[in-house]
């Protein structure tokens, strides 16, 4: 018995299948907000990847090394740094100490404050985190040379700066 054609639209196009062409961008790829929308994509894909075992988005990972680097830092001041409301960063704060990767203290200094510290088991986790960041730059960062590189991160300091 012969094979049952594919269902076709009216306009005789295969239902379903979308026909892998170039498409006219219209010059969306000459805007750097574009470039700059489809390159974070692509880093945040891989980053997702490569951290995936750790079940670490970007922003608690960033979290998570501030805090480390700076033993005591307050909500606030996390929030002020990574451009975060604060709510948003109060989840996410609790998402980490729900984990038991970092704790809240009551700041000596300030009793209406919150100190926030890193525990054993989040600096086991920072350590493993550390390590797959960097197999995550050595990807990108082979994508250009040594000048590139250097005038790309410039560029990008420049936009935020």
């Amino acid at each position: 018995m012969p094979a049952k054609p594919a269902p076709q639209q009216k306009s005789g196009k295969p239902v379903g299948r979308e026909r892998h062409r170039e498409i006219d961008r219209c010059g969306l790829d000459t805007l750097i907000g574009f470039q700059l929308h489809r390159a974070n994509l692509a880093l945040s894909r891989h980053f997702a990847k490569t951290l995936a075992r750790l079940d670490l988005t970007q922003k608690q990972t960033s979290v998570l090394w501030l805090i480390a680097a700076n033993p005591g830092i307050s909500q606030i001041t996390l929030a002020k740094e990574l451009d975060m409301d604060r709510a948003s960063m109060m989840a996410l704060v609790d998402r980490l100490e729900a984990r038991k990767i970092i704790r809240r203290e009551r700041s000596r200094r300030d009793a209406r404050l919150r100190e926030l510290q890193v525990t054993a088991k989040g600096r086991k986790l920072l350590t493993q985190s550390k390590s797959a960041q960097r197999k995550h730059e050595r990807h990108f960062r082979s994508l250009f040379s040594a000048t590139e590189l250097g005038a790309l991160m410039e560029a990008l300091a420049r936009l935020h700066g």
